[in-house]
């Protein structure tokens, strides 16, 4: 064994003193570093915070903004081509009634070809007369802008509306005249935080063919009077269009304004949009202060550290050396499972982080130093209150240790991956509060996402993505235990595309898997958001759609909502037009009757539905009215 090794005097002096003021020197000034980086971090954060949130907020607006204005100009287009296509089409009642069940259409005014109001239909007043018809009809038998937007307010309407117009055309070419569809661009994000948040900005909607369809600061921003000129920032945009400060396709940062611009798909609409970067920077300016402050504290802190390094380092160095071994013996075990290890002292706030578990996060380890907070932020915030309820659970003694699975951020991108958690408090203090808890965490990611993918394949239809029978009959239990408990009724309407069969011997089966999925495109628009999360294929060409709480007489005014829309919307398909009906059967629950006697009941509903001429919707027995018989409802539509 070699002899140990002796120093100087003055060595260990150096060794055991003034290396602790060394080392207290150098902890200031490694925290001092660190509050200065989470500074410029915040600040940073609060910039890109800023972009994010800003092209969030603009691509929300515009989405809906485009889903409305697209809405009213298919209306147009539909009326412009059934009046010319279809003989004797009764235009105004067709607009009348489309009209009245939409919330954002106000009315629509037809012009014939000499700039006569043929007829109107408006839930406002307005003078005719004022009415620019002249330049209306030069714009579209003219100059040939199809679609055209206008304000209203610039056809000497009431302001508050939009205008779509779109120009009507004889096979032959002549000029027929133009139907002017009337929309209200309504707030859909009521006492929401997108409100909040557009409620300091300055919204501008412009069209290439025209000026400003709407303009306005939602709210005055307090300190801000400078806003940009629709002039300034257009000029922005085309000075900076392909600059690498643009982010997200259209946000960017300027002076105190974060600048956003979004083009909307398919229509010659530009949204811009500006939004204080002060209201971003709360968080900055509060880690600002804080850093200051606990600038002085570290101070502080460090001096009694000093004091007490030189004690700490010994038995620092001895259980060191322990827990070294014993990390070893671990490493090994938990490396040949591809597990990580983690322990944490919640007394002390201090603990162990195994080297497989960085490697696991693909964190280097010497870059960042895991904590418990830390290690809980980089679970997905969906997950993170499932994460803790699963350890107060356990704490709480319901269960001798915790399991879960959930999400975490892996590495320094934006990348997330399941991992599976389980532990337990191995050490309590005298108040029974936990003093030290261990745990295990493994990488499921993969087997994560295929179990996902199967659970989703066995509850959908792979060719219309609906939800499949499996799925309807656990949809069918849940509601009727709801209607067992609140003691209200639900309803089922059966739908089934007539001649069904014709359409494959006919154009192929490929064009009846076209068909299939536009007839659900149809049905889903036609129903409200949380009806068309309860809409199923039972297969072939049979649909039915679960209504909560709703009795058969709703049940049937959906039924003939959808069969209108379906016999308004010819298909097609693989160059062929497809004239489609559809049959209905309405069912609602009776009394103490299982979901599928009610079923089965909506079934016979629709048989009848089919065996009296199709195209028409028929209530199961215990209604007063079985069906909706009128002029339309009577006639079989041929293919």
């Amino acid at each position: 064994m070699p002899a140990k090794t002796t120093y100087p005097g003055w060595r260990r002096i150096l060794d055991e003193q003034f290396l602790s003021v060394f080392l207290s020197i150098g902890l200031l000034l490694g925290v001092l570093f660190l509050m200065a980086w989470q500074t410029v971090s915040e600040r940073q954060t609060a910039r890109q915070r800023a972009i994010d949130t800003t092209g969030f907020a603009i691509t929300t607006y515009g989405d809906n903004l485009s889903s409305i204005l697209i809405k009213a100009d298919n209306t147009a287009l539909m009326a412009a081509r059934e009046a010319v296509i279809v003989p004797d089409f009764d235009l105004e009642r067709h607009l009348s009634t489309m009209i009245k069940d939409d919330n954002n259409l106000v009315g629509y005014i037809l012009l014939d070809a000499a700039g006569r109001i043929a007829h109107d239909f408006t839930f406002f007043d307005f003078d005719k007369t004022v009415l620019p018809v002249s330049e209306i009809i030069a714009r579209h038998r003219d100059d040939w802008i199809e679609p055209a937007f206008r304000a209203t307010s610039t056809l000497g309407l009431k302001s508050g509306y939009l205008a779509v117009e779109r120009g009507i055309w004889s096979p032959n070419g002549t000029f027929l005249g133009v139907i002017m569809i009337f929309l209200a661009i309504e707030n859909p994000y009521e006492d929401t935080p997108l409100e909040r948040f557009l409620a300091g900005s300055r919204m501008r909607v412009a069209t290439l063919n025209t000026d400003d369809l709407l303009a306005e600061v939602q709210s005055p921003h307090i300190g801000t009077t400078d806003w940009f000129s629709a002039r300034q920032e257009e000029a922005f945009w085309d000075l900076n269009a392909d600059s690498d400060k643009i982010d997200m396709g259209g946000v960017a940062l300027f002076g105190d304004f974060v600048l956003a611009r979004k083009n909307l798909d398919g229509l010659p609409i530009t949204i811009y949009m500006q939004v204080p970067i002060d209201s971003f920077m709360g968080n900055y300016d509060t880690t600002r202060q804080t850093a200051l402050i606990a600038s002085g504290v570290v101070i502080a802190v460090t001096l009694f550290l000093f004091l007490q390094i030189r004690i700490d380092r010994k038995t620092k160095r001895r259980n060191e050396r322990k827990r070294l071994e014993l990390d070893k013996r671990l490493q090994f075990a938990l490396d040949s499972t591809g597990q990580g290890l983690w322990d944490w002292d919640f007394a002390k706030q201090q603990g162990y982080y195994s080297d497989n578990l960085y490697r696991l996060m693909e964190i280097h380890h010497g870059e960042v130093c895991l904590t418990f907070d830390s290690f809980k932020d980089r679970i997905h915030a969906d997950d993170r209150k499932q994460f803790d309820a699963a350890i107060a659970e356990h704490i709480s003694g319901n269960k001798p240790a915790f399991e879960i699975e959930v999400r975490m951020h892996v590495g320094s991108e934006d990348q997330w991956n399941w991992f599976h958690h389980s532990g337990s408090v191995i050490e309590w203090d005298r108040n029974r509060e936990p003093k030290r808890m261990i745990g295990l965490l493994k990488n499921i990611h993969h087997q994560k996402l295929k179990r996902i993918d199967l659970e989703f394949k066995a509850r959908h239809d792979p060719l219309t993505g609906l939800l499949n029978r499996t799925a309807f009959e656990d949809y069918a239990r849940r509601v009727h235990a709801l209607s067992l408990r609140t003691n209200r009724p639900y309803c089922m309407v059966m739908l089934d595309i007539d001649h069904f069969k014709k359409v494959n011997d006919t154009f192929g089966h490929d064009c009846g898997d076209i068909v299939l999925k536009r007839i659900c495109d149809i049905t889903s628009r036609a129903l409200r958001f949380e009806e068309e999360k309860l809409f199923f294929r039972l297969g072939g060409e049979e649909f039915v759609i679960l209504l909560p709480q709703n009795d058969c007489a709703a049940g049937a005014a959906v039924a003939e909502r959808i069969r209108k829309n379906v016999c308004a919307e010819p298909i097609l398909a693989d160059g062929h037009h497809i004239d489609i009906t559809i049959s209905a059967g309405v069912a609602a629950h009776r009394d103490s009757e299982l979901p599928e006697i009610t079923l089965r009941r909506a079934d016979w509903a629709l048989y009848q539905a089919k065996n009296t001429g199709r195209n028409r919707v028929y209530r199961a027995p215990g209604t007063t009215d079985v069906s909706f018989p009128d002029s339309e409802t009577m006639t079989n539509t041929a293919l």
